[in-house]
């Protein structure tokens, strides 16, 4: 076989180079003279437009600008949705077709995007300043000219906090769309999305107040000093407010679990900022206000994987001999229950104390969650059970009353 020619390679390599050396220094060169071109134009086109301007003022003065707005205006409305809507298009497809040659799996569309959050405020911001302007050409006087400038930056802060609020809300509506999202973390993304928007309208305010000249910082160090007086005042609503905003993001419980905090016990109906609303074992109503809940040990009842469940049942003394059997088969009967958990410790069944007139037999094992009505029922179940294997031995029920 005949070895590559790398000579003949080499000077093909520099002759291609050459050749986009010139391509690029002759596209310099025609948009250099179009630009020269374009600008002798310009000079000689300027006089006859300086001239048109000067014989008709109101046309430089009023047609124009006003022209101009409407413009924006129309293009606002008109064009920037497409320009966003393609803009979006490329972010979310541009790259991975780029880089891997076909569409991503999973798209956000435009309503949930960033772009489509931008739209309806730079739109409405552009309307405004175009129209205010107009006002201030057909109309213009002192009071327009003084507060045009305000009335800008106003509208350009709450065309920003909208955008913000809007993005937010686009963001934690995708994230609570994922289907990885569930039980506790979508109450704590809901309870961020709430907190945040609060946070975004004291921002947006304080920043309007500062756009339309008033001392924010003057009004917030002198409110500071009657803040101490209202806070010792008012001590157990803040206290309140901040446990339930705490309650919030740590989860202690949920609607519907049926909680024991200190001698309150119940199941829960609704969480507010302030309080909590129980329903007791009587169904009565209880309102608990939120900061008992940081002094007091929680149970949460409905989020135990298992109840535990001991009893005791009293035998005569004289049929101690048959206690290995019967307990044997009473916890044979335990394991064979598809209701009794057995993933932490086994069912257990042992004589726990003797006296002269009756015997005493320990029953305990672990019940998985379940309602309150099939946890009674089951209970009952296991009892009539075992009386039932103790009766089968030829064994009688005792009674702790000595006679």
């Amino acid at each position: 076989m005949s070895e590559p020619d790398v000579s003949n390679s080499g000077v093909m390599g520099s002759d291609w180079l050459d050749k986009v050396k010139d391509v690029w220094q002759s596209t310099v060169d025609a948009a250099a003279y179009r630009g020269q071109k374009a600008k002798e134009t310009s000079d000689e086109l300027a006089p006859y437009v300086d001239q048109l301007l000067d014989s008709l003022p109101y046309l430089k003065t009023v047609v124009i600008p006003v022209g101009c707005t409407l413009t924006a205006t129309i293009l606002a409305w008109a064009v920037m949705p497409r320009l966003l809507r393609r803009f979006h298009k490329y972010a979310t497809q541009g790259s991975a077709v780029l880089l891997l040659g076909s569409l991503p799996e999973e798209q956000v569309p435009y309503e949930k995007s960033f772009w489509s959050a931008l739209e309806d405020p730079v739109r409405y911001l552009i309307t405004f300043i175009s129209f205010t302007q107009i006002g201030t050409m057909i109309a213009p006087t002192t009071i327009a000219s003084q507060y045009i400038g305000p009335a800008w930056r106003g509208a350009l802060i709450l065309s920003f906090v909208w955008f913000l609020h809007r993005w937010k809300t686009n963001v934690f509506a995708r994230a609570l769309a994922a289907q990885s999202v569930v039980g506790l973390d979508r109450e704590k993304l809901l309870a961020l999305d709430k907190l945040s928007s609060v946070g975004l309208f004291v921002l947006g305010l304080m920043a309007l107040a500062e756009a339309c000249g008033v001392a924010v910082q003057s009004i917030l160090t002198v409110g500071g000093i009657g803040g101490v007086a209202t806070a010792f005042a008012s001590r157990d609503i803040l206290g309140n407010v901040l446990s339930g905003l705490s309650m919030q993001f740590s989860k202690p419980f949920s609607l519907g679990d049926t909680i024991k905090a200190g001698s309150i016990e119940g199941q829960v109906v609704e969480m507010g900022l302030t309080t909590t609303s129980l329903l007791n074992a009587e169904k009565f109503p209880v309102i608990v206000p939120n900061s008992l809940f940081s002094s007091q040990v929680i149970v949460n009842k409905s989020r135990a994987q298992w109840h535990a469940m001991a009893t005791k049942i009293p035998l005569q003394s004289d049929n101690l001999d048959k206690i290995p059997q019967i307990s044997d088969d009473i916890k044979n009967m335990l394991r064979s229950n598809s209701k009794i958990f057995l993933g932490k410790e086994a069912p257990y069944c042992f004589l726990s104390r003797v006296e002269r007139s009756y015997a005493e037999l320990t029953i305990g094992c672990n019940l998985k969650h379940m309602s309150k009505d099939e946890l009674y029922s089951t209970e009952q179940d296991i009892l009539l059970q075992s009386v039932r294997i103790i009766k089968q031995h030829g064994s009688t029920l005792g009674s702790t009353f000595s006679m």
